[in-house]
């Protein structure tokens, strides 16, 4: 199987909301059994909320692209799935190749504006951080996590959620930004800031 681009991969999340397609990293299914067969390692109480996770390789042009592709099951059905980046993919080439327009999102940032997310109304959440040496010159995509929209889980009791990105976690985290205050951050902001105010126009 040729390895797939990461924008292409990260595309799906921006149309669906969440990974849809398993055959993407590489798998039949999101069931327990299958990815425990392709060497998927489960984090936590399988009865409750589980964490699947294991490493993928993709590539961006010719540079490969290694992700930590975690997969959320909770009493054994799929309910969330993401990406773990690091800082290897550009928030802002990842954005210029993204179909436009882009699903309706908020944008919520730190104080200082280093790190951040955008909150799309599809519960899909894109966390980005900029560069950590240095001037912060660009932001990076840290982690892409998408929510299964129409889940259906019996007796969903659980309190536990494993998710960074989930929801409750990221607005806790960062406040919201309005577009005409984003711009006025980026006007004495880094260049980073600078640089997704610019796109997000």
């Amino acid at each position: 199987m040729p390895i797939l681009d990461i924008h292409v991969l990260l595309q799906s999340w921006l149309d669906h909301g969440w990974l849809r397609d398993p055959q993407a990293v590489g798998l039949a299914t999101f069931e327990a059994q299958e990815l425990v067969a392709h060497g998927f390692y489960a984090v936590s109480d399988v009865d409750q909320l589980c964490l699947y996770e294991d490493e993928r390789l993709f590539r961006r042009g010719k540079r490969p692209v290694h992700v930590l592709f975690k997969a959320f099951l909770q009493r054994g059905q799929l309910v969330a799935n993401s990406l773990g980046l690091g800082d290897q993919v550009h928030l802002a080439g990842f954005l210029r190749a993204a179909r436009q327009p882009l699903p309706a999102f908020r944008v919520l940032l730190e104080q200082g504006g280093r790190s951040g997310a955008l909150l799309f109304d599809s519960g899909l959440v894109l966390q980005f951080s900029a560069n950590l040496w240095g001037k912060p010159r660009h932001y990076y995509l840290t982690l892409v996590e998408g929510h299964v929209a129409d889940a259906h889980v019996p007796d969903r009791d659980s309190d536990i959620d494993l998710r960074a990105a989930s929801v409750g976690h990221v607005q806790a985290l960062y406040d919201s930004r309005d577009p005409a205050e984003l711009k006025r951050l980026a006007r004495r902001g880094n260049a980073a800031l600078r640089e997704l105010a610019g796109l997000l126009a």
